[in-house]
């Protein structure tokens, strides 16, 4: 608010304050700046008479420390005040602002700090004229017009998302999420008036994402689990608005106390403070999680159940974490997106074929498990083709299918080892293991983890299974 401060400010009468105030900088400072300064121009020699110099590593502790006596000298207006360098802000009754304004006018130039009208705004809320802390029906209704502005940014992107889901997701997640949430922070009590917001949600933004409709409670309460626990992330913000403004609170209690004292110092351990506070909110959310989980997993259909179990895998839901950038191949169009969705929750994805290539009714599961349809060995290649063009930029003679030495007189360990001739692995590298030119060999095994054999089995058991499979047939007596 003031006019080029760093540069106006009045160099003696600074180092002088300095002295009095911070006598463990006035010796550098004082042999800096008690002298004027050249400045070298296109050949010219100009003297800096006044102010800072730019690029000074001091030059904000100069400035801070010597514009302390005229921030000391405001405080007699009866007003909160803010500063950060030399932007100053003041509140309080507008008798008093009036007051602080006045003085600052008037005494700020004495230390090279010149206010600047124009630059200047005044603030005056509804609910600050009407009563200290404002009526709560004007809150509500200032709460009920920002829904309203959501509500209406949730159906322009709903009609985005019938041909753009991905990108209508992202954007939801990484960027229309945030404003309701910082709103949430801070009003108190106001998951009533969120609930028309999470109607839209539910009616409109989900089906047009997912081509799926309509969603009851249990399936709401799904989408809005964190992705990492095999949700979508898109929250309630009914049922979230209460922790936003406890955390919000509890975060910045500490620091909310320092202004409204008017403390001139901020505590060392302030961040410590913050930091545990924060902590302690992301452990508070991670339980509320956890036991939505648990509670929701007790309710869901076993197909269901096993679904959310598969999507909170690690790296599961990574296709939906990362911004859907078409440049980096992470963009899906419309259907292979929705087709996701299907999959990731055991819902029908549309417009499957009637019968298999085999002549079998077409379901997921049979497309999973039929070798004439091709699907399995389809993701198996995916799965040896990328593992390949990764070790390829790391190993060197890395290659695809290569042939196992024949047998000559050794005896593999089980009869169910493969000892045939030309027997293959998937994938090959040299210097995997960094020395020896040695060979390292990778086994793809893809599964179909919603086939009835699995059923009863965790996926960590299924893993372990099929790694002990591999290697009884490869184990040497």
């Amino acid at each position: 608010m003031a006019n080029n401060a760093f540069n106006s400010l009045n160099r003696e009468v600074a180092l002088r304050n300095i002295q009095h105030l911070c006598p463990s900088l006035s010796v550098v400072l004082i042999n800096t700046y008690r002298e004027d300064i050249d400045l070298f121009v296109d050949g010219a020699t100009l003297l800096s008479t006044e102010g800072t110099t730019q690029g000074d590593p001091l030059a904000m502790a100069m400035y801070g420390i010597g514009i302390l006596p005229l921030i000391k000298k405001l405080q007699t207006c009866d007003v909160t005040q803010t500063w950060y360098a030399d932007d100053a802000a003041a509140a309080g009754s507008t008798a008093n602002i009036r007051c602080w304004w006045d003085m600052i006018t008037k005494a700020g130039p004495m230390f090279g700090y010149y206010p600047n009208a124009s630059k200047t705004h005044l603030i005056v809320k509804q609910e600050y004229v009407q009563s200290a802390k404002g009526t709560r029906t004007h809150i509500e209704q200032y709460v009920k017009n920002k829904i309203s502005e959501f509500i209406g940014e949730v159906k322009i992107l709903s009609a985005f998302a019938l041909t753009q889901p991905h990108a209508a997701y992202s954007a939801f997640c990484h960027g229309l999420i945030g404003k309701w949430t910082y709103l949430a922070r801070t009003i108190p009590h106001s998951s009533e008036l969120f609930i028309p917001l999470e109607n839209a949600i539910r009616t409109i933004f989900l089906p047009s994402l997912t081509g799926q409709s309509p969603f009851n409670d249990t399936d709401r309460n799904m989408l809005a689990l964190p992705t990492r626990l095999g949700g979508l992330g898109i929250i309630n913000p009914s049922l979230m608005s209460l922790y936003h403004y406890t955390t919000s609170v509890n975060v910045t209690s500490a620091l909310a106390n320092l202004v409204i004292t008017r403390a001139t110092l901020m505590p060392s351990d302030l961040g410590i403070q913050q930091l545990e506070e924060k902590n302690l909110a992301r452990n508070q959310r991670k339980a509320m999680e956890t036991a939505s989980v648990i509670e929701l997993l007790a309710i869901l259909p076993a197909k269901q159940k096993r679904s959310v179990e598969i999507a909170s895998e690690k790296g599961a839901s990574s296709w939906l974490n990362a911004l859907p950038i078409a440049r980096h191949g992470f963009a899906l169009h419309k259907s292979a997106f929705r087709d996701a969705i299907c999959l990731r929750y055991g819902w029908q994805p549309p417009l499957l074929p009637s019968h298999c290539i085999c002549g079998s009714i077409y379901t997921v599961e049979h497309a999973m498990n039929c070798p004439s349809g091709g699907f399995p060995s389809i993701r198996h290649n995916e799965v040896q083709d990328l593992t390949s063009a990764f070790l390829s930029e790391v190993c060197h003679n890395v290659h695809t299918e290569p042939t196992l030495q024949p047998l000559q007189g050794e005896h593999l360990k089980y009869k169910s080892a493969n000892g045939e001739v030309g027997a293959r692995l998937d994938v090959a590298a040299q210097n995997f293991w960094g020395k020896d030119h040695q060979t390292a060999y990778f086994d793809v095994r893809i599964f179909n983890p919603f086939a009835q054999s699995y059923a009863n089995s965790s996926m960590s058991k299924c893993y372990r299974k099929h790694e002990l499979d591999k290697k009884r047939n490869m184990k040497k007596e």
